[in-house]
């Protein structure tokens, strides 16, 4: 069965906004071992900002410490031809899954969309390919006729819709395989999304907080909670993982300012989860 949780992992940047490894490896180990699976230098991976090779380095780092079964490299980039070059990378780490944001920034029509992820697959036929829908970010909006043809290639194993794909996700749950897997990027669907048809959530807030994800799954009124608390904000994240580790979790992106009021509660909820742990 497809991982409930994936961990949609960010990115730790030291005082120098360096990648700091050793934070890095210290969050990947405190996954509970039975929800490890986590996607590398995705959007909470704050890939943007990412140089190449930086990108390739997280992604070795988080096989060395959980094994390339567990890891999902996203390779979403500006162009096809460096997304080409960092599946060829994972691919040469041991990883096989891979999640491929849509083309972004210039806009893109249904045609170029389709081309995009069928070239890709049929370019990586040893990898598992999670196309990845996030029309807030990428201006790219999929309808339909247009996710049922993504979605044909034999290698193409599932999708992750973000963002206001999801208003879409009963829809797109309807159109996918049997052997396909529906992720959503909305972890406030946790309780409910094998219900509705999904296999599970690329989590932002889980690496976060693990522990509280974990003991309140079930209870749509916490998990709303923790995550309204949470998410989907890289900066209350990255504020959580400080408070938590004691490392600078700096970000290289420009983020807004979180309230005192809002530091306090994420204080708070950093407290009780410490305590579960």
């Amino acid at each position: 069965m497809a991982p409930l949780i994936i961990s949609a992992v960010p990115t730790p940047f030291d005082d120098d906004l360096r990648i700091d490894r050793d934070a890095f490896v210290e969050l990947l180990e405190r996954l509970p071992d039975d929800h490890a699976d986590v996607l590398v230098a995705g959007t909470t991976g704050e890939f943007p900002a990412l140089e190449r090779a930086e990108r390739d380095q997280l992604v070795d780092l988080a096989v060395d410490v959980l094994g390339p079964d567990r890891v999902v490299a996203h390779v979403g980039a500006g162009s096809l031809y460096e997304a080409h070059r960092l599946a060829e990378h994972a691919t040469s780490s041991g990883v096989r899954r891979v999640a491929l944001l849509t083309p972004y920034y210039l806009p893109a029509d249904d045609r170029q969309v389709v081309e995009h992820a069928h070239s890709f697959a049929a370019a990586h036929p040893e990898l598992q390919v999670f196309p990845y829908l996030f029309p807030d970010r990428t201006g790219v909006e999929v309808g339909a006729a247009t996710f049922r043809a993504l979605m044909e290639p034999v290698n193409v194993a599932g999708a992750k819709l973000s963002g206001r794909a999801n208003d879409d996700f009963a829809t797109f749950a309807g159109l996918i395989r049997p052997d396909q897997a529906l992720y959503t990027g909305d972890d406030s669907r946790l309780p409910v999304i094998r219900a509705d048809g999904g296999a599970g959530v690329v989590s932002g807030c889980f690496a976060a907080a693990p522990e509280l994800m974990l003991r309140h799954r079930d209870d749509q009124v916490e998990i709303r909670r923790i995550v309204g608390l949470l998410g989907p904000s890289i900066a209350r994240q990255k504020l959580a993982l400080r408070l938590a580790s004691g490392r600078p979790w700096r970000s290289r992106m420009s983020l807004p300012v979180i309230t005192t009021d809002v530091t306090g509660e994420i204080a708070a909820l950093v407290e009780q989860a410490h305590r579960l742990g």
